[in-house]
């Protein structure tokens, strides 16, 4: 049997879960109204994706899957699902505490090195919601367009020295628990970065900065100045960004 990309894998299970849950609800044999079992299941939903991604990337030694997504969604879901089953209490918003992981994940990306992750090829624009992504934008002169997404669990990869940027300032804003994005950006095309996370590990060139945080912010020298540019407004609990010009 052939195995999903990651966001077919996250609806297939979804819809299973969800199906089991209500098929027992409606036997009788629970009782639980159907926010209530949304509650209970996507726990499941997120620890599933993190062990799907982070086995990938351990038995194709970083060249599939994604470290950082599996090893904190993992870790993440594991705590939620103890949460569910009453072995402990853990909340979402106590991700602020999981900073630790960022070293267990910059110590695993040095031993193994970090390679491409499976992706959905998709094209993006205007306001979207989704619980998780996972989109490549690497297409040959693909649309630049402006873009508002709210993502639960977001896995980005954006080419665009492969696609076509028109005249003018667009404006990509990202935001969600969980992001791993990461960006290709021609040399000549000026671009500015704003980022409010938690948690994170943002590499811009030579700009770094990883850690606890609040706010970060870059630009390229042109940026004011220059008519055709990008501006990046990115706000997730937990963030892994890299940006390189080439």
């Amino acid at each position: 049997m052939k195995l999903r990309s990651g966001g077919q894998f996250v609806v297939a299970v979804i819809f299973v879960l969800i199906g089991v849950m209500l098929l027992l609800v409606n036997l009788g044999i629970i009782s639980m109204d159907i926010d209530e079992a949304f509650l209970f299941l996507y726990p499941f939903v997120i620890l599933l994706l993190g062990l799907k991604w982070l086995s990938e990337a351990i038995i194709s030694k970083g060249r599939r899957g994604s470290w950082f997504m599996g090893l904190f969604l993992s870790v993440i879901g594991g705590l939620l699902v103890s949460d569910r089953l009453g072995f402990m209490e853990f909340r979402f918003e106590q991700i602020i505490n999981l900073w630790p992981l960022l070293l267990v994940y910059i110590g695993i990306r040095m031993l193994w090195g970090r390679g491409p992750r499976i992706t959905v090829n998709a094209k993006r624009k205007h306001s979207k919601s989704n619980f998780v992504t996972d989109v490549s934008m690497k297409d040959d002169n693909w649309q630049v367009q402006d873009m508002d997404e709210w993502n639960g669990v977001a896995d980005f990869d954006f080419d665009y020295t492969r696609a076509f940027i028109p005249d003018k300032e667009t404006i990509i804003q990202l935001s969600g628990w969980v992001g791993d994005i990461k960006i290709l950006i021609p040399e000549d095309v000026e671009f500015c970065v704003t980022s409010n996370t938690k948690v994170g590990d943002i590499k811009i060139g030579n700009y770094k900065k990883d850690g606890l945080m609040k706010e970060a912010k870059y630009n390229t020298e042109g940026y004011d100045e220059a008519t055709r540019k990008i501006t990046f407004d990115f706000r997730f609990q937990v963030l892994d960004l890299k940006i390189n010009r080439v």
